[in-house]
């Protein structure tokens, strides 16, 4: 399925004169409201990390200060888009695939959000049977938390 939409973000970026109401995409559920990446281009890092957007967002916040403004990026490692987009973030809950991200990998990039005031993780497709080393921390039916594997 997916989002089919010509307009979104980095289009609001470059021009500001462009409505908001023009690439907003109304959902069937009740105050989820949708704003597409807009058209890929090659200065995406630079205009996240403009005072275009700095504004953009400022005015999102004054429009809509008792809605929640989330944002889905690519994952850390693989664009710098992800980082220059954390810089203007209250929050950032990342993803981690407890399947395949190293240990180097998740310091590697949460090093590219330290200056984050908070940082959330999410442990997706967890598997009891992981090895989580000498000392394990989990949550866990019974007891045994936290107890030497």
């Amino acid at each position: 399925m997916g989002i089919q939409a010509e307009l979104g973000l980095l289009d609001l970026i470059q021009n500001p004169e462009l409505p908001l109401s023009e690439v907003l995409i109304k959902t069937s559920i009740a105050n989820l409201t949708l704003l597409p990446a807009g058209k890929p281009t090659r200065n995406a890092t630079e205009l996240l990390a403009s005072e275009a957007m700095a504004h953009l967002l400022d005015d999102l916040a004054g429009r809509y200060p008792d809605r929640l403004i989330l944002f889905d990026s690519p994952p850390l490692l693989v664009t710098t888009e992800s980082s220059v987009l954390s810089t203007h973030m209250g929050q950032v809950v990342m993803m981690v695939d407890a399947a395949s991200t190293t240990q180097p990998a998740l310091k590697s990039a949460l090093t590219l959000i330290q200056h984050c005031g908070y940082v959330g993780l999410i442990i997706n497709r967890a598997s009891p049977h992981l090895s989580l080393g000498t000392y394990g921390y989990g949550y866990s039916y019974g007891y045994g938390y936290g107890q030497q594997a």
